[in-house]
């Protein structure tokens, strides 16, 4: 018994011994720095190598992951650029009442036209907006059968201000005073639309961001759960390292490497099945922007925002092996 007793305490002092000789390193060498972590980033990805199955699953739902929301920015990004080309004129459309003849809609156009706020009023007169509406509807013998003119005199009045999200109020303001006008029956903003696309616009952003959140987290948690996994499949030799002294950094190290190379192979993939979803989508989306007369480019990811998902989906991948290596680490006690 007591010779089992000396047995185990030379066991400490051996122990003791090596983690002193491990604590007593050579002075600071960034060469030594550098190749050391050079050999450990191969290695990681080395061991990704020898399990092939689980490695290409973990980096293909990782690049799935980040594709959705990286396939919703440039969907966003498209439409804002399709708006920015738009013609950012608007105009204010007055109808006036039927009995107004046009002495008196003329008067009204002079008297608008004087507005400082005011750049021009077309007048359109019944018979005009008659023409317009048989050329561009084609009920001409309907038309022609009806005894009178049932259209208003008509009159379009272009503000000074461009339209943006910034001017609609004071837009909205032009319009009611036009409307006060004694011959007005109705007045019609047709900036409206702009509200309406910018409501859509940042609705479409707060749903990329929350979902980009949301995928971000998902990210997380996969490489978390595949450092876990792996941390548990080394659990020997992380304690053989912590027995003979090595610190919680070396032995997080090759982890850490591993979670590097998911985030920038996922990152990598998703980049690439966001070229390709728009080298699919561009044939007949450009088809179709033909047909309206548009000479619009459909854009995709460039060179910056790859290099952006490579970053963030880095970030995320090491982030993710930093959390479950270090609760891991941590719970393997000698």
């Amino acid at each position: 018994m007591p010779q089992k007793n000396a047995r185990r305490g030379a066991t400490r002092q051996s122990v003791k011994a090596t983690k002193h000789r491990w604590s007593k390193r050579s002075s600071f060498s960034l060469k030594h720095y550098l190749r050391q972590h050079q050999s450990t980033l191969t290695e990681s990805f080395m061991r990704l190598l020898n399990y092939p199955l689980a490695s290409v699953m973990t980096v293909m739902v990782i690049a799935i992951a980040l594709t959705l929301p990286g396939s919703l920015y440039v969907l966003l990004k498209n439409v804002q650029s399709i708006t920015n080309n738009w013609d950012k004129q608007s105009a204010i459309t007055l109808y006036l009442f039927p009995q107004v003849d046009d002495t008196q809609a003329l008067a009204l156009s002079h008297r608008l036209s004087s507005r400082p706020d005011v750049a021009s009023v077309d007048y359109i007169s019944k018979e005009e907006g008659l023409r317009d509406f048989e050329r561009w509807s084609g009920y001409t013998q309907l038309l022609s059968s009806l005894q009178g003119n049932p259209l208003p005199i008509v009159l379009k009045v272009i503000p000074k201000m461009v339209v943006s999200e910034q001017t609609l109020p004071a837009l909205e303001t032009l319009r009611e005073q036009l409307a006060a006008q004694g011959e007005v029956q109705n007045a019609v903003l047709d900036a409206q639309w702009l509200e309406r696309l910018a409501n859509i616009l940042s609705f479409g952003q707060r749903l990329a961001y929350a979902l980009s959140i949301l995928l971000i987290v998902a990210v997380l948690l996969i490489v978390g759960n595949t450092i876990r996994m792996a941390v548990e499949s080394r659990r020997d030799e992380v304690l053989v390292m912590k027995l003979v002294g090595a610190t919680d950094s070396y032995i997080r190290r090759p982890f850490l490497y591993m979670g590097l190379w998911f985030g920038i192979l996922g990152g990598f993939f998703a980049s690439l099945c966001i070229l390709i979803l728009s080298w699919w989508v561009s044939v007949p989306a450009e088809h179709l922007i033909e047909l309206y007369g548009s000479h619009f480019k459909l854009q995709t990811f460039n060179a910056d925002e790859i290099v952006l998902c490579l970053t963030i989906s880095a970030f995320v991948g090491v982030s993710g092996a930093w959390i479950a290596v270090n609760r891991h680490i941590a719970n393997i006690e000698l």
